[in-house]
């Protein structure tokens, strides 16, 4: 979303965005990946994005 980038540059603030998605829906059939079933992984993920926001 465009507005919070020129929020954040009016305001000189940093500003990231990160996008996560767990399925794939790129083959005729819908292959969930079972992520329901791997939290340990997605909390993995949440921290490496929080300490990457913290790095900005």
């Amino acid at each position: 979303m465009p507005c919070f980038f020129a929020v954040a540059r009016f305001r000189g603030v940093t500003f990231a965005q990160m996008l996560y998605s767990g399925d794939d829906v790129s083959g005729k059939e819908w292959d969930q990946r079972e992520w329901q079933k791997r939290r340990t992984v997605r909390e993995n993920l949440l921290w490496l994005a929080a300490e990457a926001c913290l790095l900005l």
